[in-house]
């Protein structure tokens, strides 16, 4: 990556915190947040944007950028259709509009495996070509599915073209998670003796990802070349490198904890029916691995065993 200039957004964000600490470079990076907390611990220069601003994320955006690496998204409420349209898509709209018209050469997208839509069988792993399902609409999956289509649009017509490498990231294990991300408020629940709220026998499907692989996979899309046969403008890949079901998560997580885990059906207020039987987010990550170069990604049962350490 050296002499390559980059923006990444999202950057105080929990990947693009580790992004920036592991690459950072203050002379070619430039980070962009929407606030400047826990800026000042970047080893790279920063820039305060709402990048739901048009203007605001033209001018993220310095003329000669080579490569654009957006991070950022909405966070909020599933049902806060609103804000996610605003915060994600049309977000992703303004910069990668500002994008082309810094002349940027490639643009990495980091999306989730949420954009398969929760509709798919508990079963099933989801590839990068499964067929979204409409039948119970996430605004989350659906802001995040436009906004990486709304890429993948100008990516094309940019004049010259530029590359859209496009990262569907499953739920990443690693050091300094929010406190309401799933994993800590799941230890915080198992720590306080409460029953979890389970849906079927086993719960959810879910897809993991280290974050060390997420960060390393993030440098290749930054600076690689695309694996060959790679269609126009880019790359898509399932950065997922485990799938587990929910209660198998759970326990593991109360065994690294030294408890017992204890479950309990799912009374969450559900108006799509999500309870009714438990849904797979858990996505097929070979075609990355093999782009990467590896068999298998960072083991995920000793991050869990990590992570409770650092949480105590």
């Amino acid at each position: 990556m050296q002499g390559l200039r980059i923006v990444v957004t999202g950057a105080t964000g929990f990947i693009g915190r580790a992004l920036c600490r592991r690459l950072g470079d203050p002379r070619t990076w430039t980070a962009v947040g929407r606030t400047d907390a826990g800026a000042q611990a970047l080893p790279v220069s920063f820039r305060e944007a709402d990048l739901q601003d048009e203007h605001a994320a033209r001018n993220a955006i310095p003329e000669g950028t080579d490569v654009l690496v957006h991070l950022a998204a909405h966070r909020g409420a599933p049902n806060d259709a609103t804000g996610h349209f605003r915060g994600t898509a049309a977000a992703t709209m303004f910069l990668c509009d500002a994008a082309k018209r810094a002349g940027v050469k490639r643009v990495v997208l980091a999306s989730s495996t949420s954009v398969y839509e929760p509709g798919t069988d508990v079963d099933a792993l989801l590839t990068e070509t499964s067929r979204r399902v409409h039948a119970r609409p996430l605004a989350y999956a659906f802001a995040k599915k436009w906004a990486e289509d709304a890429a993948r649009l100008q990516a094309l017509l940019a004049e010259p073209r530029m590359e859209l490498w496009t990262l569907r990231i499953g739920m990443v294990v690693g050091p300094d998670l929010r406190p309401g991300a799933w994993i800590p408020s799941t230890v915080a629940r198992l720590r306080a003796g409460e029953p979890y709220p389970l849906v079927g026998e086993r719960g959810h499907h879910l897809g993991l990802v280290s974050l060390d692989d997420v960060v390393n996979t993030l440098a290749l899309a930054i600076a690689g070349a695309p694996p060959k046969g790679t269609p126009e403008p880019g790359p898509i890949w399932n950065v997922v490198s485990e799938d587990w079901y929910e209660r198998d998560a759970v326990e593991a997580l109360a065994d690294a904890l030294g408890v017992k885990a204890t479950f309990e059906a799912s009374h969450s207020n559900d108006p799509f029916g999500w309870n009714a039987r438990p849904l797979t987010v858990a996505a097929d990550g070979s075609r990355w691995l093999e782009a990467v170069g590896s068999a298998a990604g960072q083991p995920i049962r000793p991050l869990f065993k990590a992570l409770v350490r650092e949480d105590g």
